[in-house]
């Protein structure tokens, strides 16, 4: 039997380690691409903190620090919900916009990389069973 968790733990570390080596330049984590590229995706631009959360699978206080970071760096903007006051929203202000069509040529290029060798039908299968694994550990 194959140590699957082990090696799926190795090529996490070396995906993060190298992406936030590129990123240290730009003064930004994975992590916080991730927000930005998820807000980018948005018709509005715009997220609820809570609804990041379950996108990052993050405990409120680690979402809400991310976000107060890109803000503090004016890649986006907080405010609350006019309708409920109660709801924290996020938006992908211009510099972020900016940056997130900067790196997308980057990840494609890092993705290519990690990817090199494998066919498109592999990656298929690979995909449909990390996200079986994903669910049995649900």
């Amino acid at each position: 039997m194959h140590d699957s968790g082990f090696l799926i733990k190795l090529v996490d570390e070396a995906i993060e380690r190298q992406v936030n080596n590129a990123l240290r330049q730009r003064n930004l984590t994975l992590v916080q691409v991730w927000v930005l590229r998820s807000l980018n995706r948005k018709e509005d631009k715009t997220c609820s903190f809570k609804e990041l959360e379950k996108i990052l699978n993050v405990a409120q206080s680690t979402c809400a620090g991310i976000i107060n970071r890109l803000a503090e760096k004016k890649f986006v903007e907080c405010f609350t919900n006019p309708h409920d006051k109660r709801v924290k929203l996020a938006r992908l202000t211009s510099t972020g916009e900016n940056y997130v069509q900067d790196v997308e040529q980057e990840i494609i290029d890092f993705n290519d990389r990690l990817y090199a060798g494998i066919s498109d039908e592999e990656l298929k299968i690979f995909f449909s069973v990390l996200k079986k694994m994903y669910e049995n550990m649900e």
